[in-house]
């Protein structure tokens, strides 16, 4: 199983008030190649598929345009994760429709770790793979906020609830191979960012406790 990775599209953004559609078109539109060129079967999104909450009718539009060619193609599985910048009611809007084009969107987490570990089969049916795929994990997702708390608290409450979930995902996602009974590939994709990093001389580095 051929599997293309990519993430941080940011559709719409501008740079300095300058609007840049026509580079995100060309960029869907060679991607879109790529993957029928290659023969690629399942095409992961890792968030950040939107620059804003609340993107444009054009952005919009290069998006399902894209998602349709994709569908099209000899791609059989389009995973779609939300990052900080996105919104995650707006992705998971259209989900279930999109679900006709084997397109899975996974705009936040939920109470049930199925949502978010998928299982990704065959024409004929049969389990080819498992992603889990986690959203970008806000800090209502993973922490309960109580009086009284410091920012070095609060900090740590975050970081140790995105270690148990990722760790939960990770475990529940074993457990359904095994359900399975076939020896199929597990795949992990998240959005994250580490804050704290450092530029020097070129090369960014990043204090390991802040890691998740």
């Amino acid at each position: 199983m051929k599997i293309l990775h990519t993430s941080d599209w940011h559709i719409g953004r501008t740079l300095y008030g300058r609007k840049r559609y026509e580079e995100f078109e060309n960029f869907l539109t060679w991607l879109a190649e790529s993957i029928q060129k290659s023969e690629i079967d399942a095409l992961l999104v890792a968030g950040d598929v939107f620059d804003t909450s609340a993107p444009s009718n054009r952005a919009q539009e290069l998006y399902y345009r894209f998602l349709c060619r994709v569908a099209a193609s000899s791609c059989r599985h389009v995973v779609v994760i939300a990052g900080n910048h996105d919104s995650p009611s707006f992705l998971n809007a259209p989900r279930e429709l999109l679900k006709a084009l084997n397109v899975h969107v996974v705009g936040n987490s939920s109470e049930s770790l199925e949502d978010e570990v998928l299982v990704l089969r065959s024409e004929l049916n049969a389990p080819e793979l498992i992603v889990c795929a986690v959203p970008y994990l806000r800090d209502r997702d993973i922490r309960v906020a109580e009086a009284g708390e410091s920012v070095e608290d609060k900090e740590r409450k975050l970081l140790a609830g995105i270690r148990s979930h990722y760790a939960e995902v990770a475990a529940f996602a074993e457990q359904k191979r095994e359900e399975l009974g076939v020896d199929i590939p597990i795949v992990a994709m998240g959005h994250l960012f580490t804050a704290g990093g450092q530029t020097i001389d070129g090369d960014v580095t990043f204090p390991p406790k802040l890691r998740p």
